[in-house]
């Protein structure tokens, strides 16, 4: 008995051994995470949801060995941002999944809320049946829910639409012929929060738009009606910034943009920032509309290109192909090349002394939350900006925001309350949804951030039954700031574009009501009728598996106002002699100016 029991110890040690897996988890591309921990969680120990275990930091991010039961088939999992004191961060993409098959060791390379491609060429058509299932949830959110149905469009034209759809969707669809119904579908409304989503897709979707190697090798601008080049990183040594493109695989760039043009979303008639939307600025931390529609309005096959272009003071025309790359390869590319070439939203904050008077305060973006969020401490990076600017005594102050396409209130609210009104904003508004009980076939569809799920029952103030809306007085009007001690007590200008939507859109708008300064540049987008903002669900169709961004509460101006956006004060556009010349026209009429 004496020489058994180890036998039968050795025997069942080596067969626990035996029936383990062996995985190591790798995770690069992290944001910012100095002096905080990358752990993971998942489904099965020695994961589990509510606790993690943490990753080693390597040369190229983090990693960690774990062990599970081969009995084990499918493992989910997800890489988690922890610091203490604060929330714990997640990707933001769906939970990853791992096949387990054998015993065999497996090694799980992945990239921080980037998903693994998935074949395309093996994806089944979406059938007859399927799309009309997803068309009359479809409906429903956009007769019953979406605020802003008809805000810019009678019944007519909103019903002439979901028809459109309706007969779309009677033929077999591949998912990315889908995809472009429900855009035109959603540009239809005209409200820049309701889109077929570029940030909140599943795998499938996400790789048929975000993950093929089908993207333009440089970035461009719509200047004077035109595409031109920005950054080049193709294998032509011809194109050069200032470059205009004539032609993409023998399709003239103007009627490309015509077609595209009513695919995008952007609030009521403001063309110009579907315009903006149409451009390439090749930032790995957002999506571009061309780089999604191009691919589906006009497939090609292969990974290049043809073009027909002019370079700048030439008359002669050019052609050359080009090797298309994905949005990765490329922005790799932009940033070894281009050393000042933005990295993360955390680059387009900025503060420069330009001069002894004179302070540049860059602020192009709001993006707290989501995907590839700013990770910068915005309370401490304003209170230090505006007190070097006390202590160094500076008489003038330029605000850039002619990136920011908006984010989170509080950075506004913080950044307003270092600003010095002259007069009250005047605009009148009230919230208004189009139900108050959310209809019980649509919810298993919708997600959102945030809590429990309370806009499912809502509490309006009154019910407009002649404008079919429920009011909520107090929603959306703005709250009283109370201004900091070192308040800026100069001259102030704002910088604004067609990109300022949403909280960008209001933050132009605040401080041209507040009369805090002139507003310099370009008309912006957003709409002075006001605009659909707010809590925003995620509306997953059951079948197709596409995501629509939908907002449940629109602010309604309570005057009729034009269907624009802010306009500045002082209008100057941006040309393309200056992008050839590195000339900022609406930062060098600040410099002009006098302090008084």
């Amino acid at each position: 008995m004496k020489n058994i029991l180890p036998f039968l110890f050795l025997s069942v040690f080596c067969f626990s051994l035996q029936s383990q897996t062996l995985i190591t988890f790798k995770v690069e591309d992290l944001p910012n995470v100095e002096g905080k921990s990358v752990g993971i969680r998942g489904n099965i120990p020695p994961l589990n949801w509510g606790n993690s275990l943490l990753l080693t930091k390597t040369k190229e991010g983090f990693q960690t060995e774990l062990s599970f039961s081969d009995s084990i088939q499918t493992l989910e999992f997800k890489f988690v941002i922890e610091e203490k004191g604060k929330e714990v961060v997640w990707e933001t993409n769906e939970n990853r999944v791992l096949k387990i098959e054998d015993t065999k060791p497996i090694l799980s390379e992945s990239k921080w809320s980037i998903e693994e491609a998935v074949d395309i060429n093996s994806l089944k058509l979406l059938s007859v049946q399927e799309l009309q299932e997803d068309y009359l949830l479809m409906e429903k959110m956009v007769l019953e829910i979406l605020p802003g149905t008809y805000r810019y469009n009678d019944k007519a034209s909103i019903q002439k639409a979901l028809a459109e759809l309706k007969e779309k969707f009677q033929q077999p669809l591949s998912y990315g012929q889908a995809y472009l119904a429900l855009a035109k579908l959603t540009g239809s409304i005209k409200c820049d929060h309701t889109q077929v989503g570029l940030n909140n897709q599943n795998k499938v979707i996400n790789s048929i738009i975000h993950y093929q190697k089908d993207k333009l090798p440089f970035t461009f601008l719509w200047l004077e009606d035109k595409m031109i080049v920005d950054y080049n990183v193709s294998n032509s040594n011809q194109i050069k910034r200032g470059t205009r493109i004539l032609k993409i695989n023998d399709i003239e760039v103007e009627e490309i943009r015509k077609t595209m043009l009513p695919y995008i979303a952007a609030d009521g008639s403001t063309d110009q920032n579907r315009i903006f939307k149409m451009q390439v600025d090749g930032y790995d931390f957002r999506y571009n509309a061309f780089d999604v529609l191009f691919p589906l309005l006009y497939p090609f096959k292969g990974d290049s290109i043809s073009i027909e272009f002019q370079n700048h003071k030439e008359m002669s025309i050019s052609s050359n192909h080009l090797k298309t790359l994905t949005r990765e390869e490329r922005f790799k590319k932009l940033i070894k090349k281009y050393p000042d070439f933005p990295k993360s939203r955390d680059d387009l904050w900025d503060l420069k002394i330009i001069d002894s008077n004179t302070a540049l305060l860059s602020l192009n973006s709001f993006g707290l939350l989501g995907w590839k969020s700013m990770t910068i401490d915005y309370k401490e990076f304003l209170a230090t900006s505006f007190e070097k600017m006390r202590t160094q005594k500076i008489e003038k102050l330029v605000i850039d925001i002619r990136k920011n396409m908006g984010g989170n209130d509080e950075i506004k609210d913080e950044l307003f309350s270092y600003l010095i009104p002259k007069t009250k904003s005047n605009f009148e508004r009230e919230g208004r949804s189009r139900y108050q009980s959310f209809p019980k076939d649509l919810r298993p569809h919708v997600k959102t951030w945030g809590d429990e799920p309370w806009f499912f029952e809502l509490k309006p103030d009154r019910e407009d039954v002649e404008k079919g809306y429920y009011i909520f007085e107090n929603n959306f009007n703005r709250k009283k700031r109370k201004l900091k001690k070192n308040a800026f007590q100069g001259k102030v200008f704002m910088l604004c574009s067609a990109a300022n939507t949403s909280l960008a859109f209001y933050t132009a708008y605040q401080f041209k009501q507040e009369q805090i300064g002139e507003l310099i540049g370009e008309e912006t987008g957003g709409n002075l009728n006001d605009i659909n903002g707010g809590q925003i669900l995620f509306f997953t169709l059951p079948n197709s598996q596409i995501e629509i961004d939908c907002p449940i509460m629109g602010g309604f101006s309570l005057k009729k106002a034009t269907d624009s956006g802010v306009v500045p004060d002082v209008i100057i556009p941006f040309t393309l002699e200056d992008l050839i010349n590195n000339n900022d026209p609406h930062l060098n009429y600040t410099k002009g100016k006098s302090f008084k």
